[in-house]
């Protein structure tokens, strides 16, 4: 999961970047005006899913009950298990 942060953070810092050069360069263009706006609403999309995920993850109890998990989930976490 800290790669995935590291990944999201890299991602975010970038797209701020974009968002301060499109800021300094938009003016009146509508163009870059609606290119700002787009990118503005991925930013806050993408912090909406990361702290719906961590809520998510909360909820999920390491120690629930798998019998009603599906035959992929269970491969899925023995190959993580292993992994680690």
């Amino acid at each position: 999961m800290i790669g995935a942060d590291i990944n999201l953070d890299k991602l975010l810092t970038d797209i701020d970047q974009q968002l301060e050069v499109l800021t300094a360069i938009a003016n009146d263009n509508p163009i870059l005006t609606e290119q700002l706006r787009l990118l503005y609403e991925a930013r806050e999309a993408l912090l909406s899913m990361e702290l719906e995920v961590g809520r998510l993850s909360d909820m999920i109890d390491d120690d629930s009950d798998n019998e009603h998990w599906t035959i992929i989930d269970r491969d899925s976490l023995r190959r993580q298990a292993e992994d680690d």
